[in-house]
């Protein structure tokens, strides 16, 4: 319980520092408290109000995040709260019942006071870290992609079955969906496998342990690794580059061929 109420109280600063929509609809609930008359959906402003309550106060959003099982983040409990609805609905009686009064009708000045608004719900957002996410996240496509076209040359036709970094895994079948991957980006982001309980053997996640140099993590040794690879049918291994040479020629000795550069990798092909 310790551990929930700690992953609450760190998911709610994580949500809140990537956008400030949050603050906009408390901002947006408190308006419609203090307008309170002029509300006519009141159910819907105290369901709101009680989600919003129980999703930031840690204790109650650690009993939702059980609910929701450990397969989702702090930030899905926030599902059951209407956010944009209910910033909409503050939104539509500020204009129709109190901007009228406050700009006495001037058109102008009301004009001026809806693109305020909008451009506080702009401001609001993420402030462009998606965007930038989205740049980073194409550049890494754009390197996997050349690496395994470069792979396919060099594989002549046969079909590749890969053991890679997470940074080419990952993109691995989005560029070729004929390319097998020993593991897949369920291995680091488990709220891919939904409801599926089916996780990766031990040895399968201390693997990628090695790989990422986990060293919390890691238990698995150079020869052990390599063992564990060569009982497999993968038949292409991409190392990172910044591998010892005694690792790789403990690879090479095991797998029974020889590395060669590809790229910022080492590449065995059985």
């Amino acid at each position: 319980m310790t551990e929930l109420l700690g992953n609450a109280w760190t998911g709610w600063h994580s949500f809140t520092a990537a956008g400030k929509l949050a603050a906009l609809l408390l901002i947006s609930l408190l308006f419609l408290w203090i307008y309170y008359k002029k509300v006519v959906q009141k159910p819907f402003l105290v369901y709101t109000t009680v989600a919003v309550a129980c999703c930031i106060v840690p204790v109650t959003a650690a009993v939702l995040m059980l609910y929701q099982t450990g397969f989702y983040d702090y930030e899905w409990i926030w599902s059951i709260v209407p956010l944009t609805a209910m910033i909409g609905f503050a939104a539509t009686i500020f204009i129709t019942d109190v901007l009228k009064s406050v700009t006495e009708g001037d058109r102008k000045k009301e004009a001026a006071v809806i693109l305020m608004m909008l451009a506080t719900l702009i401001l609001c957002s993420g402030m462009g870290t998606g965007d930038f996410e989205f740049a980073e996240n194409q550049s890494e496509l754009k390197r996997a992609e050349e690496l395994l076209e470069e792979l396919g040359e060099r594989m002549e036709g046969r079909e590749i079955y890969l053991w890679a970094p997470r940074e080419i895994t990952e993109y691995a079948r989005e560029c070729n969906a004929g390319i097998r991957v020993l593991y897949g980006r369920n291995m680091w982001d488990i709220s891919l496998d939904a409801y599926a309980y089916d996780t990766y053997s031990r040895e399968m996640a201390d693997l990628d342990c090695w790989m990422r140099n986990d060293e919390e993590k890691e238990t698995l040794s150079d020869g052990e690794c390599a063992e564990i690879v060569a009982s497999t049918e993968v038949n292409c291994i991409l190392l990172p580059g910044g591998k010892s040479n005694e690792t790789i020629e403990c690879f090479e000795e095991k797998l029974g061929t020889r590395a060669e550069f590809l790229g910022d990798y080492y590449l065995l092909i059985r």
